[in-house]
């Protein structure tokens, strides 16, 4: 990734962000968004010198094709429960009934979702973390040398000395350096994936969405918009070729409305997590925090002893700290959450479009028109999903803001 990027000062970027937020509620918005996916491409183009432009193409052209393969089957099996379902009843002891119908629908959609999600840049965010898996082992290994190092000899013929254990702990920290650069080059080239779906963000976007407890969901919901609109680019070419069929145009616009449904299905099911699971969770971290707190501000006013007294005043200083960043994680999720009920409202608003088109359509030229309509909603839902940039006070607040992360995800 170009370096210059990097280099630009936070409070910057704070305003390019608040400029887009004002942005979005005027005619500017458009005009900002280019700018950014015009420098965002400059930066893919730049990445890509050198490379096979046509292997490239074939990579993503077969990246494509194995999605097409594995989901329409599934698309089609979900067109056939919906199908059938009025024709069931409400509810029965032994037979198929309307709910039976319903959790079969959501496990076909969820197994969508699953395909539909299947990218480079997928694998590029688990090397990312298998890496951050292997430094935290590497840290704990060095920990444990230090405590080791307490009780070691000077010299010694049979045993490790301190000097082995010192050795040993600089060698575990050079590894631990060139990991982080290949993490680093990882993340440069997770950004160029991610913009060349669609999703241009800056550097220090990506490490909050990197973080985030939700960054994967968001970074999911990118990778199946984009697979859904090549999808929809497919259908909509077979629609074409169809001719006057109006029976085999009608099965691949109701394809499309089952990717809609897709669509919304990973949505709500995004809302539903930060709803019922990482909000209680914040709210129960900031309860079980506020009440140390009171204990440990108890405690100080009872203690004398002045080696105590710093000890807790540095735990009040850490709860504090965390408290903070738990007001900020919050906010976050929040904030994302908004996002993502505006793409969910557009995307009701394009599926009732289509399902009822799909019932009343009369000519495959009216499909093929919503088809191509379609894709510029797909574009506006990928513009939806650009995080917020945090504004951590310091550098612990950051490393908080990871700590919560893995208790939220636990």
């Amino acid at each position: 990734m170009n370096q210059e990027i990097l280099k630009i000062p936070l409070s910057f970027l704070l305003l390019i962000m608040m400029a887009a937020s004002v942005a979005a509620e005027g005619d500017s918005e458009i005009s900002w968004w280019d700018k950014s996916k015009e420098a965002m491409t400059d930066m893919w183009d730049s990445s890509t010198q050198g490379l096979d432009i046509l292997e490239i193409q074939q990579k993503k052209d077969a990246l494509f094709a194995q999605v097409w393969t594995k989901v329409t089957p599934t698309l089609d099996e979900v067109l056939r429960l919906e199908g059938e379902h009025d024709s069931l009843p409400d509810s029965a002891w032994i037979l198929r009934d309307k709910e039976d119908n319903e959790s079969d629908i959501n496990e076909l959609l969820d197994e969508a979702v699953g395909i539909l999600s299947i990218s480079n840049s997928d694998q590029t965010r688990q090397n990312i973390r298998f890496i951050e898996k292997e430094i935290r082992a590497l840290k704990k290994e060095i920990s444990e040398y230090h405590q080791a190092k307490v009780t070691a000899p000077t010299s010694s013929p049979w045993v490790k000395t301190v000097k082995d254990y010192e050795e040993k702990i600089e060698e575990l920290k050079t590894r631990i350096k060139i990991k982080n650069q290949k993490i680093a080059e990882l993340k440069d080239q997770f950004a160029q994936e991610l913009a060349d779906k669609g999703l241009f963000i800056t550097p220090d976007q990506l490490e909050v969405l990197l973080s985030s407890v939700v960054g994967d969901d968001i970074i999911k919901s990118s990778i199946v918009y984009d697979n859904v609109k090549q999808i929809s680019q497919q259908l909509m070419e077979l629609t074409i070729n169809t001719g006057e069929d109006i029976d085999i145009s009608q099965r691949y616009y109701g394809m499309y409305t089952v990717l809609l449904k897709t669509l919304l299905h990973m949505q709500n099911t995004f809302i539903s997590n930060i709803d019922d699971k990482y909000l209680p969770r914040i709210g129960k971290i900031v309860k079980e925090v506020q009440i140390l707190k009171m204990d440990t501000i108890y405690f100080l006013r009872r203690e004398r002893n002045q080696n105590s007294h710093q000890h807790l005043m540095a735990n009040l200083e850490a709860q504090k700290l965390t408290l903070q960043t738990a007001i900020l994680y919050k906010r976050h999720l929040i904030g994302q959450r908004g996002k993502m009920v505006r793409a969910m409202e557009k995307t009701t608003t394009d599926l009732r479009i289509a399902q009822n088109t799909y019932k009343t359509v009369r000519l495959s030229g009216e499909l093929v028109n919503l088809l191509r309509t379609s894709q510029k909603s797909f574009d506006l839902l990928l513009t939806i999903q650009v995080p917020d940039l945090l504004g951590f006070e310091n550098k612990q607040m950051k490393q908080e803001f990871a700590i919560l992360t893995q208790k939220l995800a636990q």
